[in-house]
């Protein structure tokens, strides 16, 4: 089954010997589907009017015809739970209840995914990018046997809205973007706003070999869509470097977007920075060399330890980078530095995964700045199981929880 990649790694890094309190919040969420539908002002344009603003650029690859799964959200009603542990010291954490809420999916459609990028619009709305995701039914005791896995797909949530984008139909789903080699699929990564255009990266992956590990990064492409509609304006190779993979998170700052990268050697992943002038991807890049940037992307480490997703964002001044324990660990760790490429220091803990026990881990937690206010982070993880088909049997595995941290400063 090409279109179920599933990481599983048979090494866990457990940590913190107490277990956070179990807890519950209320259901009172009710959504109405109002139906699936084709939708022209959202659909591609003809290639022929597609505007490429960068001349003599191949386009590698091209958006499905956009299926809308419009829900109502008609309340989300409930209160944060407070959590305590001795795995933490000197924050604030509860469970996020209106985040948790909004995707904890009952009935058609978006079911599940991870990855979980963010980015706020122009209009107020924000987009979410998922990789690997379940289209399908979810049944009234959580199960989801009806149910497909698609490699990426959209979802916009604003004021009582939460609208999956995807391809193809209902009943045969498609990944929403896809290369032009048949056997080759897009994972989602970080995206930014420019000059009211949504420029997005994606990590470019292609089949190497047979079976579940048949499969390797080969490049990072860009996507520019134009906005409020989402039509794909260009997609094109934005850098070929097979040993880092450029996209796991952005921060944008005065001067630069800094993009920042992995490499993996071993159980140990390494973050690597790059940096983009302005907020225009399509610009050229520079690599940060441990002493000074250059025009080649650089082996340098910033930070090790980091998960294959992970956040950086600013806050008076200082940079923070935010990343869950590898592998599939349960500490969501934060780390600070007078500088957008470190050094990384002061290691805070703000939450370890009460979820993470036998078959189930947890992994790439983000910050989601948009969310966020004053002085509390708005922090995604998500759940998972080594038991692939126990993902069938419960809708509450393979998907995002959040979390709201204070007092982290």
């Amino acid at each position: 089954m090409k279109d179920i990649i599933i990481f599983i790694f048979a090494f866990l890094l457990m940590s913190c010997e107490d277990e956070p309190p179990i807890f519950t919040i209320s259901q009172d969420k009710k959504l109405i589907d109002t139906g699936i539908y084709d939708s022209d002002s959202v659909n591609i344009s003809n290639q022929e009017d597609v505007i490429n603003e960068l001349e003599d650029i191949l386009e590698v690859g091209t958006m499905s015809t956009i299926i809308r799964d419009e829900l109502i959200l008609e309340s989300v009603s409930c209160t944060d739970i407070l959590v305590s542990s001795t795995c933490w010291e000197d924050v604030k954490t509860s469970k996020n209840c209106k985040w948790d809420q909004i995707f904890t999916r009952y009935e058609n459609g978006w079911t599940g995914a991870d990855a979980t990028y963010s980015v706020p619009l122009p209009d107020g709305r924000v987009l979410w990018m998922f990789g690997d995701t379940f289209i399908g039914t979810v049944n009234e005791d959580r199960t989801r046997n009806q149910t497909k896995m698609i490699n990426n797909t959209f979802v916009l949530t604003g004021e009582n809205e939460f609208i999956t984008l995807f391809g193809g139909t209902r009943a045969n789903p498609k990944a929403l973007i896809v290369p032009n080699e048949t056997d080759d699929w897009y994972w989602p990564f970080d995206a930014t706003i420019y000059n009211g255009e949504l420029h997005m990266l994606l990590a470019h992956m292609q089949r190497v070999g047979e079976g579940m590990w048949g499969f390797a990064y080969k490049q990072v492409d860009l996507a520019i869509f134009s906005l409020p509609d989402l039509t794909l304006k260009s997609l094109t190779m934005k850098i070929s470097s097979p040993e880092i993979s450029y996209g796991s998170t952005l921060m944008e700052d005065t001067d630069y977007t800094y993009i920042y990268g992995i490499t993996t050697f071993g159980y140990n992943k390494y973050a690597h920075v790059a940096r983009a002038p302005g907020g225009d991807l399509r610009a050229v890049w520079e690599f940060y060399n441990g002493s000074e940037w250059v025009s080649e992307p650089s082996m340098y480490r910033i930070h090790d330890g980091v998960s294959d997703q992970f956040s950086v964002f600013k806050k008076n001044d200082k940079y923070y980078l935010l990343t869950h324990q590898i592998i599939f660990g349960k500490e969501i760790q934060l780390f600070e530095s007078d500088f957008p490429m470190g050094p990384w220091h002061s290691k805070k803990i703000v939450y370890c995964t009460p979820e993470t026990d036998g078959d189930i881990f947890t992994y790439n937690a983000f910050v989601h700045p948009e969310l966020s206010t004053n002085d509390e982070l708005i922090i995604s993880y998500n759940i998972n199981s080594f038991d692939f088909w126990s993902l069938f049997d419960n809708a509450d595995l393979y998907r995002p929880k959040f979390i709201k941290v204070e007092n982290w400063q």
